[in-house]
């Protein structure tokens, strides 16, 4: 992950390229928030949140979908207060 910046295969096998916005642990699961790389002239503010499934440490640790609709609300909520925290703090 160089300058936050990591590529991850849609379900079409198109590489897609996204910044890594937050990292953080919930519930003893680690999350990614991620935003879609998007030419200049384009704004995203779509935040897709992704758990490492294996050691966070590991070469073999991949994101995953959270699948869970509880677990991604919950974590997504998270995301928001540590952005809001962040934000608060500055």
């Amino acid at each position: 992950m160089e300058n936050n910046i990591i590529m991850l295969e849609d379900e079409n096998g198109c590489m897609i390229e996204f910044e890594t916005i937050d990292v953080f642990e919930f519930k003893g699961v680690t999350y990614f928030a991620l935003i879609e790389v998007l030419p200049d002239e384009q704004e995203n503010d779509e935040v897709l949140i992704m758990q490492v499934e294996g050691d966070v440490e590991s070469e073999e640790a991949e994101l995953i979908m959270v699948e869970d609709e509880a677990q991604l609300e919950a974590a997504f909520a998270e995301f928001l207060r540590r952005d809001e925290e962040l934000s608060s703090e500055e």
